[in-house]
Order: C-alpha cells, then structure tokens, then sequence
C-alpha cells in the first residue's frame, strides 16, 4: 500500500524517537524503581530502629528506677522495717519513711504512673495514681512466677489493667498499664521482695514509634519470647517471619500484601516489627513512576509534534509540486514556493520553473508558426470564396441579361461590387455579425433584382449579438447556397436568418423553404466532417459544393473544438444550416 512521504516521514520519525525515549524511560524507570524502593526501605528500616531505640530508651528509664531502688540501702532498711512491725503507731511511721524514700526514688519524671514493692509473700506499699499498702499478696501477679524466675533480672509484663490505680485516679478501669518488674535480695543474697514499675501502655509505644505523614504503618512489639506486647488485640504471627529478614509477606488476616521491618532493642529482649501495606510501601515508587510516564508522554509529544514539522516543512512543498503538475492547463504558470531552506526542494522548484519557461519560449515559437499556417489557411479558404462568389453571381447577370434585365443587372453590379470589396479584404480573417448580415442583404438585394417578388427574406437577430466577431463570409456563403436551393423550385422562395446569443453561446441560422439536402449529399458531408475531427486534417475543396464544409473548416480552425455546426431538414419542408461558438462575454469572439 502506496503512502504519503508525510506519512512516512512523520511515522518512522516518530517510531525511532518514541524507541529511544522509551528505552531510555525504562532504565530511567528500572533506576529509579530500585533508588526509591530502597530509599523507602531504608526509610522505614530506619523508623523500625528509631523506634526500637525510643522504646528502648522508655524501658531502660523504667528499669533504672528499679535498679535504684534494689541499690538503695535505705529502701531495703525502711522496707524491712515497714514489712517486720507490727505495732500500729511504728507501722505508720516506717510508712511514711518507706514512701518518703519512694517518692524519692520515682523522683518528678511524671510518666511513671506507679512503683510498687511487695513482700516475697504478702504486703507492699505503693505511690504513684495510688499510694497505701498493697492489699494483694505478690503470688497474685501475673509477673510472679517470671520475675522468680529471672531471678533478680528484669521482668517485662503484657499489657494489664491495674484497677486500683486508675480508680484512685477516677480513670477508666480498663486503662492498660506497661510494667517491669525485679527481684531484690538482701545482703546474704536471700530474696527480700519484688519491685515493679509501671506507666501508661499507650504512653510508651506511641511516644516511642516515629510515625511518618506519607505511611502508616503499624507497630507491633514481641517480648524475647514472642509474646505480643503491642497491641493489646491480637494481630497476625509477623514474629515466625523475624529470621527471614525485611520481607513481604500476605497478611492472611487482612488479606493484603504488607512489608515487613525487623528490629531489636538494645538488649536484645524485645522485637520491633513495622508493618506496611505494600501498595502504601509502593506508593511513592508508583508516583515516581507516575512522573517518568508523564515526562515520557510530554517528551512524546514533543517528538510527534517535531516530527510532524519536520514531514510537513518537507512534504508540503512537494505536494504544493504535485497540486500545480495536476492542475488544469492554465498556460505557463510558474511554481511559486518560497525557498523551504532544502536544497533538493528548491532545486527541484528552481529546475521545474526553468523547464517550464523553456517550454513557453518553445510554445509560443510554436504558436506563431501555428498562428500564421492557420492565417494562411484561412486566407487560402477565404480567397477560394472569391472565385465561388463570382461564379455565382457572373451565372446570374448572364441570365439576367439573356432576359433583357438591363437596369437590374446595372444595379446588381454596383452590389456585387460592395461585396467584392468586402470578400477579397485581407487584412481582417473576422468581421462582426452586424457587417456579415449587411453584406447578406446586399446580396438577397441583388437577388431580388434577380427573382423579384418571388423571393423573400427575414433577418431575426438578437441586439446582443450584432457586436460578436464571426469568421467572413460565413452567413453570406450560406444564404447563397440557400438561393441555389430554392430556386431549383417553383416560387414562392423564403430565406429567414435568425441569430440568439444564450448564455456563452452564439448561434446564427439560416433556413429555407427548398427541396432539403439529399440524403447522400448529407451522408457525405457529414462523413467529411467526421473526418476532419478525427483526424485534424483538411480535405482539398472544389469551387462546385464547397460551401459548407468551408464554413464548417474555418469554424474549427478558428474556433477549435467545441463550436456549433449543425444542418438538416425542416419538418415542416425546406433546409436548415446553423453556426456558432462560444465565447467569454468579456472579450470578442
């Protein structure tokens, strides 16, 4: 399938541009999908152990409040006493003393929300939201048997509720509270009671994680042993995957892609998990992505725009070529194209302009030679028409004279003698129909002096056409061979001429009321004229039945094809023969 240059140009163009800025858009986009997945990686790794160290800075704060205490001298001494009377008044006085020492101890770091000492078997006394005696024996605590175990070693509890404490405070019962708890013996070693510290849950994980405008992700917090710490609801086991690494895994709860970051506290007994949904995770790869497709469909656009200039800057002149080479004939037109700045174009239109300039110089040679053969012809046509009219008429001023028609024929030479003059001029091949028509009845004139009365004639003639130009003799010959025809019949004899200009078309006919033409003398005048069309040949002319195709010939010469020529038989009886052409109103025939 045949395609324009435009098209061809714009699309090739178009393809290798759009091939190279798209390759060049995927390794831009495989470097930046790799740079910015990892700095989002690397951003929430960070989070993760920002977090881990926040929370590990929150525990070690609580813990250095217990190592204190399980340091201090005065509140083991003050706690034996206060655990070891039994006498009322003393007893308030070792509390006051033990509290007093507490107090100290938890010192004005307000997010301590309580420290509490127990006996190894029952007893204690704490301040913070509640201060007094503990009415519950330590066996009763959930951390009990842990912090045995430990053995002196810190203790981190689940989440719990302290209901004692939040109402003392008149806060919600169910208010959650993170603690830690320890062991502390005497100087011989022996265990002498168990000591805890406690602040708000929430307090300490959301003070701790370092949370981010562009993700949310979620926190979740294992003990060394897996236990969740955070969040007090149940959420899905991240912790069977913290040996595999940062990983995606398929949250079979949610239902959702998420990616996982791991991270240990300092001393290794708690894990920090951050959580992210993988299409949250992806998101600012997505919209750097985004923005590569974006910048890629501008320079795209771009390109296709460029190209399209490139193909029309060179197409358009080339078909502004083939537009003028398929163009009617208008002459010798030159090409006008202003200079595209392409050489081969400009030659080309430089090439062509001079090859039709040649081309006009040969033509109007051409021209001229064809010019002046068909001035010769037709002065050759023209001249045989003198011979034909004075044959004519020398046969009708002899039989005039052999009727003793003296005056008549006196008269009719002065006539004919007009018409000469009129014929035999060469200088003009043209004469206007007003002047053909004049000499036409000059000659019908001397033909009434011929026939007399017998012979009639009519001129019907449109005003707008007396001023057309018509090639001489082309009327008169017709009323002549008119004449001829009639006569050859018993009068009365009638020649109308009739003349019409419609539209661009001029047409003069001349009828009679004769025998007709014969039908082998139409048949041969037609085939003659067939001829000349088809093969823009002139026949040789005889004086004797060479009036129409005379006409006809000189109609073509000058006229060329098309023109109006027609003859034939009246229905009504008699013969018609009609000339035309058609021309611009605005300049002469």
């Amino acid at each position: 399938m045949r395609k324009s240059i435009r098209y061809i140009l714009s699309a090739y163009f178009v393809l290798f541009s759009a091939a190279i800025l798209l390759a060049a858009s995927i390794t831009f986009g495989i470097i930046q999908y790799r740079t910015i997945r990892q700095n989002t990686a690397q951003d929430l790794k960070n989070r993760c152990i920002a977090t881990a160290s926040n929370l590990s800075q929150e525990i070690t704060q609580m813990d250095n409040i217990l190592l204190n205490a399980i340091a201090s001298r005065e509140m083991k001494a003050d706690f034996k006493v206060y655990m070891d009377e039994s006498k009322p008044y003393d007893r308030i006085r070792a509390r006051q003393s033990f509290a007093g020492v507490l107090t100290a101890l938890k010192g004005l770091d307000f997010s301590i929300r309580q420290l509490n000492v127990y006996g190894t078997e029952e007893g204690g006394y704490g301040i913070g939201n509640y201060n007094g005696e503990l009415i519950f024996p330590v066996t009763d605590q959930k951390w009990y048997e842990e912090t045995t175990k430990n053995n002196g070693l810190r203790y981190i509890e689940a989440p719990a509720e302290d209901q004692l404490a939040s109402e003392s405070t008149g806060i919600d019962k169910h208010t959650l509270y993170f603690s830690i708890c320890r062991i502390f013996f005497d100087n011989f070693h022996r265990p002498m009671g168990y000591i805890e510290v406690k602040k708000y849950y929430d307090h300490v994980f959301s003070s701790s994680f370092v949370e981010s405008d562009e993700y949310t992700p979620d926190l979740i917090v294992y003990d060394k042993n897996g236990r969740q710490l955070y969040p007090a609801e149940k959420v899905f086991d991240y912790y069977s995957h913290r040996n595999e690494g940062d990983i995606e895994v398929r949250n079979t709860i949610t239902g959702k892609a998420q990616q996982l970051f791991f991270q240990e506290t300092d001393t290794n007994d708690l894990l920090v998990v951050i959580a992210v949904n993988s299409s949250v995770f992806m998101a600012p790869v997505y919209r750097a992505l985004g923005t590569t497709c974006i910048i890629f469909i501008l320079f795209f656009g771009v390109f296709f725009i460029t190209a399209n200039y490139i193909a029309k800057k060179i197409s358009n002149p080339i078909h502004e070529i083939y537009r003028f080479l398929n163009e009617p004939d208008e002459g010798f037109r030159e090409l006008e194209l202003p200079n595209t700045g392409i050489l081969e174009i400009d030659r080309l239109k430089d090439s062509l302009n001079e090859n039709i300039r040649s081309k006009k110089s040969s033509m109007e040679q051409l021209m001229l030679l064809r010019e002046q053969e068909l001035q010769a012809e037709m002065l050759a046509l023209q001249s045989q028409m003198n011979p034909h009219f004075l044959y004519n008429s020398l046969t009708s001023i002899a039989e005039m004279a052999e009727e003793g028609m003296t005056g008549e024929v006196a008269e009719m030479c002065q006539d004919i003698t007009s018409i000469l003059r009129y014929i035999s001029s060469n200088k003009e091949q043209l004469t206007t129909v007003e002047e053909e028509l004049e000499q036409c009845d000059r000659y019908l004139h001397c033909m009434i002096l011929r026939y007399g009365d017998e012979l009639k004639y009519s001129f019907e003639i449109e005003d707008e056409l007396l001023d057309c130009l018509i090639p001489k003799l082309c009327v008169q010959l017709l009323v002549e061979n008119a004449i001829k025809s009639v006569t050859r019949q018993s009068p009365p004899w009638k020649i109308d001429i009739k003349g019409e200009l419609k539209g661009n078309k001029w047409s003069v006919t001349v009828m009679d009321n004769g025998p007709g033409f014969d039908p082998e003398v139409d048949r041969k005048l037609r085939q003659d004229m067939d001829r000349i069309l088809e093969t823009a040949t002139l026949p040789s002319l005889k004086i004797q039945g060479m009036g129409i195709l005379n006409i006809f010939i000189r109609l073509y010469l000058h006229n060329g094809i098309p023109f109006v020529f027609d003859f034939g038989n009246q229905p009504e009886g008699g013969a018609f023969v009609t000339v035309g052409g058609y021309y611009d109103k605005d300049r002469p025939l």
